[in-house]
């Protein structure tokens, strides 16, 4: 299986996610997007992908506190 994680290394959230796939016994393909963003070409695939709205993906400031 090939797992790809758009990751953050400063972000908890992002650690955590990274560390279950790893228990799992999976190594994933890492992009910090920071430091690669993705294209919107890009983002507009995965997030059709997902199947989701675009406001489901979106963290908005008040939901960081």
């Amino acid at each position: 299986m090939n797992v790809i994680i758009y990751h953050n290394p400063d972000c908890g959230t992002s650690r955590n996610t990274l560390a279950m796939i790893r228990n799992a016994g999976i190594e994933p393909h890492l992009i910090e997007y920071l430091k690669t963003p993705p294209t919107r070409l890009l983002l507009r695939q995965l997030i059709d992908r997902m199947g989701v709205p675009v406001r489901d993906v979106i963290l908005l400031d008040q939901e960081r506190r």
